[in-house]
């Protein structure tokens, strides 16, 4: 019973609770020793006709949990440095947006400007116009630089009101939609949430809601939801989003349409595209603890669902990928139309798109990359879930914010391919 408790209570960050891939020498918990970048390629399974490369890492990344690409194809990152209890008073706020360029187009990105610092439990990010809008501290913030020096000089709370009470429960992936509406996954927690600009409108709630915005006349929405920490579209505008236990789920049905009759006996206007829960089935090759073993070989930190959109895969194209970091493995779904829904099927039986036996590799996060290529955002920790809702043996470990130095962005591509411009 003590282990079915636990296991009910556990979260995620951003969805990266609720089980822990112990990294473990003994029975103390002592980590296990990181390995560099270059060599943790090396303890990676990949699905054959595909490669892993390295496009960043320590020190011009660090604790990254989510990327997005601008115009001119730099990459900016987030790194939720406050992970996983935040600052300790009265330091400042820990996370920071960077803007990673590649200089000398080898697909390496060396050069790394610090555009924001000082935010707290920043999650994501969507480039706007001078600046990004990103989502931290219960908040949602335009961050401008208005002199072109990819530096922020200018701040505007956009809204706020978004549930703060848990450090890893909380709004991300900001993304601009086929509408030019900007869609917020709600991290799982709710809020009230109110428009700083237009202080007339009446709160919007989001309790088992997600969010979206006009991002020109700023006006606030919940719609149908609600994901954890990830949220993706598809080329026709479907969107998808996950939670934990839940690796990829479909809104069939938006709020707005169905208010039009409220006679509509429709319990639920989302779907599971993959199997879920119980019966789901991940296939890590690194040694395995969780907080439940009912859990074992189950996805129990899904996150990062991201729909592949590029042209340099074309056998990936329109397929669902989805992190568990606690399983050191990126997993793949092949999608397929089922009536107004899609139905996922394994890529493969037995064995994950990506899979890593170095246990510090933690992936959260994957990006559509403007060369076509699948980017893999790793948190790169000797452990990725919150000590809050570990069993006492695992508190005993000596440092849960082991790693905290470090931090790798991959991409994927074809066997024998090159940096694209």
């Amino acid at each position: 019973m003590r282990w079915f408790t636990l296991s009910l209570l556990c979260g995620l960050i951003c969805n990266l609770t609720h089980t822990e891939r112990v990294i473990a020498d003994d029975a103390q918990g002592a980590p296990s020793s990181p390995i560099q970048a270059t060599a943790a390629i090396q303890q990676m399974r990949i699905a054959p006709g595909f490669t892993v490369q390295l496009a960043a890492s320590e020190p011009q990344v660090v604790d990254p949990v989510a990327i997005r690409f601008d115009a001119q194809g730099n990459m900016w990152v987030v790194e939720m440095r406050d992970y996983p209890n935040g600052p300790k008073p009265p330091g400042p706020p820990m996370s920071k947006i960077k803007v990673l360029q590649d200089q000398d187009g080898d697909g390496r990105f060396e050069t790394a400007t610090v555009f924001a610092d000082q935010l707290l439990f920043a999650t994501g990010l969507q480039p706007w116009r001078d600046g990004v809008v990103a989502t931290l501290a219960g908040q949602v913030v335009f961050l401008r630089d208005t002199d072109g020096d990819h530096v922020a000089d200018k701040r505007e709370v956009w809204f706020r009101g978004f549930a703060e009470d848990n450090p890893q429960l909380r709004a991300n992936h900001p993304t601009l939609a086929l509408d030019n509406r900007m869609y917020i996954a709600n991290g799982l927690r709710g809020g009230k949430v109110v428009s700083v600009t237009r202080p007339q409108q009446p709160p919007v709630s989001i309790s088992g809601k997600d969010f979206r915005f006009d991002p020109l006349r700023l006006l606030p929405e919940a719609i149908s939801g609600a994901g954890q920490f990830g949220l993706t579209f598809d080329d026709h505008g479907n969107r998808f989003f996950c939670s934990n236990r839940n690796p990829l789920t479909q809104i069939v049905l938006e709020d707005r349409f169905l208010a039009r009759n409220g006679q509509a006996a429709i319990r639920t206007t989302v779907q599971d595209v993959a199997v879920a829960g119980a019966a789901s089935r991940i296939y890590p090759i690194s040694r395995a603890w969780t907080t439940s073993n009912l859990h074992a070989g189950q996805f129990t930190a899904a996150c990062g669902a991201t729909i592949y959109r590029g042209d340099a895969l074309p056998q990936l194209r329109g397929n669902a990928f989805t992190c568990d970091p606690t399983g050191n493995l990126v997993h793949r779904e092949v999608l397929t139309r089922s009536g107004a829904s899609f139905a996922g099927k394994p890529a493969r039986q037995g064995i994950e798109f990506l899979a890593s036996t170095d246990e510090w590799f933690r992936p959260v996060n994957l990006e559509n990359g403007p060369d076509g290529a699948l980017y893999v955002v790793d948190m790169y920790r000797a452990v990725i879930e919150h000590p809050q809702w570990v069993p006492e043996e695992l508190k005993r470990r000596p440092d849960e914010r082991y790693g905290d130095d470090r931090g790798r962005i991959y991409r994927i591509v074809r066997n024998a391919s090159k940096a694209r411009p």
